[in-house]
């Protein structure tokens, strides 16, 4: 005991709340919450442009073709935030507890957007799909972020044993991300994010996705900008240290 003190001062516990748990139960309820709008009939919110389609295809689509799209919906929605919910308990490495303000702040903001997604897209309240191409090629779009997003989250994930092998090995506990995307950007993962909800704007074309497509983009913007700066400074060729790519931009390849 006499030891352990001698070595530093001891650090209190951190507050807050179990990140795992607390982003688990808000991509459980997203999913849910999304549910719930897209088939509740007593849900009825039947005003346009909040619910309802911005940019409606022709109208000799049958009830059986609409109903059929507000599956392929379900089927992005509940896909992407499935996913998130498997990396939540088995890839992501969270680093500190998530505030009380967090804590709360994630669930309402996600659940509110599902809720209103789900309902923006029901024939009840006034949705009639758009063009079938414009939809198809958001569909595509959006499986290809999906891709991207999970497979730049697996090399987040092989940096960080990298990391922890470099540590024991008492050389730099950080290591540079390379490879992927991660030669053009310092944040794929959150590129990949973007392209996975501009595809469902391009899908749905309802005023809830474009809400919720900004909303994303302007904090991963600040978010990508913020690690892009930490690894310039961290990596500055200085004393040893390795030089960060000056190529690389935070988010979006060649242009930020």
């Amino acid at each position: 005991m006499m030891a352990t003190m001698k070595e530093g001062p001891s650090r209190s516990p951190q507050k807050g709340c179990d990140p795992v748990f607390i982003n688990a139960l808000t991509y459980i309820g997203t999913m849910a919450a999304f549910l719930v709008a897209a088939f509740v009939r007593e849900i009825k919110l039947h005003y346009f442009p909040a619910t309802g389609c911005l940019l409606p295809g022709p109208t000799d689509s049958t009830f059986a073709q609409e109903e059929n799209l507000k599956y392929l919906f379900i089927g992005l929605w509940e896909l992407h935030f499935l996913r998130r919910t498997i990396e939540v308990l088995f890839v992501h490495d969270y680093k500190r507890k998530m505030s009380f303000t967090e804590s709360l702040g994630a669930p309402l903001y996600y659940w509110f957007f599902a809720f209103w997604n789900g309902a923006a897209v029901r024939s009840e309240n006034g949705y009639h799909p758009t063009y079938l191409p414009m939809a198809s090629v958001g569909g595509v779009l959006f499986i290809i972020g999906e891709f991207g997003n999970c497979y730049c989250h697996y090399l987040l994930r092989s940096f960080r044993k990298a990391k922890r092998r470099s540590f024991l090995s008492k050389e730099s506990k950080h290591v540079i991300p390379s490879g992927f995307l991660f030669e053009l950007v310092s944040c794929p993962h959150y590129f990949f994010e973007i392209v996975t909800w501009v595809g469902f704007v391009l899908t749905t074309w309802t005023l809830a996705a474009v809400v919720f497509l900004t909303a994303s983009a302007i904090t991963l913007f600040i978010y990508a900008h913020k690690k892009h700066k930490a690894y310039l400074m961290e990596f500055d060729g200085l004393a040893g240290r390795d030089l960060y790519p000056r190529n690389r931009k935070a988010l979006i390849p060649f242009l930020f």
